[in-house]
């Protein structure tokens, strides 16, 4: 038996003998990894061949108030857990129904075993076809969006920034990138990562690929590192960029994607640990193709013969 699939099963007799994951099990489940098969990555799988082959058990937890779990089993990764100590309620709860299907009086002995068979062969079946790092970036089926356009999950509640509206992400901090005094853009914490949202008015694009060697250019200037790459989210740069932490000047592994619309270019800025994995992280992946870029609430704030503007956001005053 692999690491992977022991690691599993000790999670499994963990939950099942405490009937909550210790913080043991947590760490173990290696949740928040995306460039890799880990026993977190493995029991999600395992969950979603659940309910893909058993339609009672997907009819129950849909008709549950496990609202977490049903929005990540069906894509919705405003479930994920965040990485930070609070937020482990989605995993606890992915865990708890597999361990209520496998224990079901008429299960069969081997049928984790089974799902966990089945869950690493839909995982290698998916890297293999390129999926999780082809393009999925305005293409008909995810965004960024144009304030013109109806999005294709229309009803996803987002938060609205004025020209930005960026989807709510269950525990996330949101907060404001400030220059010049001026709130430009949206920070979203996630855990051990931080990703930010900025808006430019484009009078003449599209612009993305014609802006990255300046990025990379100022990076390595700057004495850090960056190199163009592509990925789920399109033509980017992976870089290691110098960043202030408790005084003293690190490395950042930093990804830095961009996409043309409609007069605008959205740029996200994705740092933290894991940021240079070909995989891109699907929180991240989530906020920036269901973005909706709305530029009629930045009449007056630039002037259209400019070639790039950043543009500036309407922070709510209530947080």
């Amino acid at each position: 038996m692999n690491r992977v699939r022991a690691d599993v099963e000790a999670i499994i007799e963990q939950y099942g003998r405490d009937g909550r994951l210790s913080s043991e099990s947590h760490a173990l489940s290696e949740f928040g990894i995306w460039d890799r098969l880990t026993p977190g990555t493995l029991l999600g799988l395992a969950l979603c061949v659940a309910v893909a082959e058993d339609p009672a058990f997907a009819d129950e937890i849909a008709e549950s108030d496990d609202t977490l779990l049903a929005g990540l089993i069906s894509g919705d990764f405003r479930a994920i857990e965040l990485g930070v100590e609070d937020a482990t309620k989605s995993w606890d709860q992915i865990v708890a129904r597999l361990v209520e299907y496998v224990q079901r009086p008429d299960a069969s002995p081997g049928t984790l075993d089974v799902l966990l068979s089945e869950a690493e062969e839909l995982w290698f079946e998916v890297l293999d076809s390129g999926e999780m790092t082809r393009p999925q970036v305005r293409d008909g089926e995810f965004g960024p969006w144009d304030a013109t356009e109806t999005p294709v999950f229309a009803g996803m509640e987002r938060l609205d920034y004025g020209v930005l509206r960026v989807p709510l992400l269950e525990g996330a901090g949101m907060h404001p990138l400030m220059a010049g005094g001026r709130a430009v853009g949206v920070i979203v914490s996630l855990g051990g990562h931080a990703f930010s949202l900025q808006a430019f008015r484009v009078p003449a694009g599209p612009v993305w690929r014609k802006t990255l060697p300046k990025i990379i250019q100022g990076i390595l200037d700057q004495g850090g590192t960056a190199e163009e790459a592509e990925s789920g989210l399109g033509s980017e740069v992976r870089a290691r960029i110098f960043v202030v932490k408790d005084g003293q000047r690190v490395l950042q592994p930093t990804r830095i994607v961009g996409c043309d619309g409609p007069g605008w270019l959205l740029r996200g800025t994705y740092g933290g640990p894991a940021a240079l994995t070909d995989l891109v992280d699907p929180r991240a992946h989530h906020l920036f193709t269901q973005t909706v870029v709305d530029l009629s609430a930045a009449e007056g704030q630039a002037d259209a013969t400019q070639e790039i503007t950043n543009l500036e956001i309407r922070w709510p005053t209530t947080e």
